[in-house]
């Protein structure tokens, strides 16, 4: 038989080259294995090639000489995109779920999905203890468990019921070590040292959930309860063994989703406060459990729509639901990231807080003022904010201090007291081992604008993000570490930590905290230059914020232009952009980002001439105490002196503040600072001294890429006789904007795709490729990759040449 297969593939090889596919081995009998295992072994020389599958972990027939390549489970990133590009969409804490059960199996990353049911469940709010097997994935697991005997299924369901992270069975084990050996033999669990029983595969957990009935998996939780040493452990094994409604259990349970929060769980603290409402038997205690969990999702883990659903269903459980206090904070939340208005969501919960006890100690008086806060912030209003002033000086001795001092510092910077500002200064270094999402925020906020970041918390806040954990609270820590990335001159970070949070809030629909990270976007592309994608994304951000009364980003889109005015020398635009929002000389009360634009405002009134009245915008913040508030508000302060001193005095005044070495911690402020000090000499016929102004300038401006300053130093600097080469700004050099459209379409997305995510029109992005293509030396889209590629390397090897004059722009 061999010699006769061995001749017909010969026969067949000679129409070409022929490929034999065998999969599941394992499942032959002795004699067809032992008849591959020959034609194997006589393949060679014709142009056969024989292919075999087997699954890893079981045993052939197979002559083992043949060689073998084995393949393991998917690695995380790529079970992602597996999952991204065939599954329904699923919040993060959802998606990490099913690619930790799925063990790197493709069929059960497809398959897992399937079995989500509700809107709950895809948006991680009820997620089961194990998720729950489809009939395709039942069929390969559960039948090596279902042959086990009685005893040793009880065991198995007593380790899958555990969890991950549960508490050893010592107890348990010990007294039946005999009944575990059938599944140690098989090869489905094993025992580590602190006897814990550690599934093999997860989808062998699952199915023994699967298999289990009702009754026997409530009795297993019961025999967990009474193992557990750690009460919120212990809480939610007595809420999974309830049967029926059971207060003490929902009321432990609730207090389990407290602990949850402050060990930074903010995922696991929903579903168990779901779980705590399904457990409540009162319709109006229910509706608050339901509202504390809908509030968390809306805030922090990121789950809009499943709070959503939780808020209508606290409303079916008591139709006055809504006028409590935590429903009117979860649903002022969702009314912030939907179609409702600023005003309406205010109305709300000034109204729910005016009912309040102000001695209450409900977390949902906190809840209700931290929603008021972010609504005060997007409406952009003095009335607003003073309502919120109000309420946090009523509640103030039961609110946590970090969010009554953020009602401030954030609220209204500019009126920072000392006495607020060292309070914070403790509070960020106490919150350096918090892993409270909730609290870190709330310090991070309150020193947003006073530059105090507590950023090692954050960035837990965020990587507990990445790994499918809060995903809002994640984002809200993006843009607080953005800012700080472009206040420090490092643009580019700033924009990848800008975008991926807008990708998230894209993700995960919080249309309004996107524009908290498209501010920053926009500050980087106004000092860069990038005028178009400045109108497309202003065009658009007053279309979506005018309606809903959003009138902070008109503030943000104001500052964008003004930077951008200026960028180009345009210092009337910049001007009366600048003082559309406040006159110079005034600060108004709850004005957020009169301090950021400081500078702006000085620089833009003395181009327009106006020397007195940048005079007086900077004798006013220093009046106000702005120079105490930070080293960067300090610094401003003292360049708006410098530039606005008279010729007496102004050369004394700049050297104070280019020569200070803690100035280089804000590299894009000190190169317009350099630039201003050279211009003033140079007109003043001082060449000698001016050069090394502008030369400093020059090299500031380069290392941030911001080409419109960089053009104006370089201009100013020829003027002072010294030659300029543009050895960094070759002809067909990309723009920051073509260089990121051509990442993008690189990646494979669309025209239309890549126009979403950077907010231009898809016939703008065409017209960026139409430019794009002839600098790289391109006519295809498909050679984007390797072009960008070779350019990558190309300016990589320009910056490790040696330095010389030329690195400076100057020779």
């Amino acid at each position: 038989m061999t010699t006769a297969l061995l001749s017909w593939f010969g026969l067949l090889g000679r129409r070409g080259p022929l490929l034999l596919v065998v999969d599941d081995v394992q499942w032959l009998d002795r004699a067809s294995a032992l008849a591959l295992s020959r034609v194997a072994r006589r393949l060679s020389g014709l142009p056969v090639a024989l292919l075999t599958a087997q699954r890893s972990g079981s045993e052939s027939f197979l002559d083992e000489r043949t060689d073998t390549l084995t393949l393991g489970p998917l690695d995380d990133a790529d079970a992602a995109r597996l999952l991204r590009s065939r599954a329904v969409p699923l919040h993060p804490a959802t998606r990490r779920r099913v690619i930790l059960e799925a063990g790197g199996n493709p069929l059960a990353l497809v398959e897992l999905p399937r079995a989500l049911t509700s809107e709950e469940e895809r948006a991680g709010d009820r997620l089961p203890v194990v998720l729950r097997l489809t009939d395709r994935l039942r069929t390969m697991f559960a039948a090596r468990v279902e042959a086990l005997p009685r005893p040793t299924r009880h065991l198995l369901l007593l380790a899958a019921l555990n969890g991950r992270d549960g508490a050893p069975l010592v107890p348990t084990l010990a007294a039946a070590a005999a009944d575990l050996a059938p599944a140690e033999e098989q090869g489905l669990v094993r025992v580590e040292r602190d006897q814990r029983l550690v599934f093999r595969h997860p989808l062998t957990r699952a199915a023994t959930v699967e298999l289990a009935t009702p009754a026997e998996r409530r009795a297993a939780h019961r025999h967990l309860a009474e193992l557990a040493t750690d009460p919120s452990l212990r809480a939610v094994h007595r809420g999974e063994a309830a049967l029926g409604y059971d207060e003490d259990a929902a009321a432990a349970l609730q207090e389990a989703g407290r602990v949850a929060v402050s060990r930074g769980d903010v995922v696991q603290a929903v579903a168990r406060m779901v779980r705590a409402a399904e457990l409540t038997a009162e319709p109006r205690e229910r509706a608050r459990r339901l509202a504390e969990a809908a509030y968390l999702g809306a805030n922090f883990s990121g789950s809009l729509d499943g709070a959503h659903a939780l808020l209508e269903e606290a409303r079916r459980a008591a139709p006055d639901a809504v006028h409590t206090l935590g429903a009117a904070a979860a649903a002022a939340a969702h009314l912030l990231n939907s179609d409702g208005d600023i005003d309406t969501a205010h109305r709300m919960l000034v109204a729910a807080l005016a009912h309040a006890d102000p001695r209450s100690t409900d977390p949902a008086v906190e809840a209700a003022v931290t929603t008021l806060m972010a609504v005060c912030t997007f409406g952009g209003r003095a009335a607003l904010w003073e309502e919120l002033d109000r309420t946090v000086a009523r509640f103030s001795t039961v609110l946590p201090r970090a969010l009554v001092l953020g009602a401030r510092t954030f609220g209204d910077p500019a009126r920072s007291t000392p006495a607020m500002l060292a309070e914070l200064d403790a509070l960020v270094e106490q919150i350096g081992s918090d892993t409270n999402p909730v609290r870190i925020l709330q310090v991070g906020l309150a020193g947003h604008y006073v530059d105090r970041l507590p950023r090692a918390a954050v960035e837990r806040v965020v990587d507990d993000a990445r790994r499918g954990g809060a995903v809002a609270a994640g984002a809200n820590g993006l843009i607080l570490l953005a800012v700080d990335a472009y206040h420090t001159g490092r643009w580019t970070e700033a924009v990848a930590l800008a975008q991926e949070c807008a990708e998230w809030c894209r993700e995960n629909g919080y249309p309004t905290l996107e524009w908290g990270a498209l501010h920053v976007s926009l500050l980087v592309a106004a000092a860069r230059g990038d005028r178009q994608r400045l109108r497309d994304a202003h065009e658009r951000a007053h279309r979506w914020a005018v309606p809903r009364r959003a009138y902070a980003v008109r503030t943000f889109t104001s500052g964008t232009e003004a930077l951008a005015a200026l960028a180009s020398g345009r210092h009337e635009d910049a001007y009366a952009l600048l003082t559309s929002v406040a006159p110079p000389g005034d600060f108004p009360d709850h004005d957020q980002l009169g301090v950021w634009s400081l500078l702006d405002l000085v620089e833009a009134a003395v181009g327009t001439g106006r020397v007195g009245e940048a005079r007086a915008h900077v004798e006013a913040a220093t009046a106000l105490g702005l120079p105490r508030v930070s080293p960067r508000l300090a610094f401003q302060c003292r360049a708006g002196r410098a530039m606005t001193a008279d010729a007496r005095t102004y050369r004394a005044a700049f050297e104070d503040v280019v020569d200070d070495p803690g100035a280089s911690a804000w590299p894009f402020h000190l190169a317009r600072v350099e630039l201003a000090f050279g211009d003033r000499l140079r007109q003043d016929r001082e060449l000698r001294r001016a050069r090394v102004r502008l030369e400093r300038a020059v090299e500031l401006f380069a290392r941030l890429d911001a080409t419109p300053w960089l053009d104006r130093a370089r201009t100013s600097l020829r003027s002072t006789g010294r030659t300029v080469r543009r050895a960094a700004a070759a002809p067909d050099a990309l723009t920051p904007q073509e260089r990121e459209i051509a990442r993008l379409a690189a990646s494979g997305l669309t025209n239309r795709q890549i126009g979403s995510r950077l907010f231009l029109s898809p016939r703008t992005v065409g017209g960026h490729l139409y430019r794009v293509f002839p600098k790289l030396g391109i006519s295809t889209r498909a050679a984007l990759r390797d072009a960008l590629t070779e350019r990558e390397r190309e300016r990589a090897t320009t910056s490790a040449a040696p330095r010389d004059d030329a690195a400076y722009g100057v020779s």
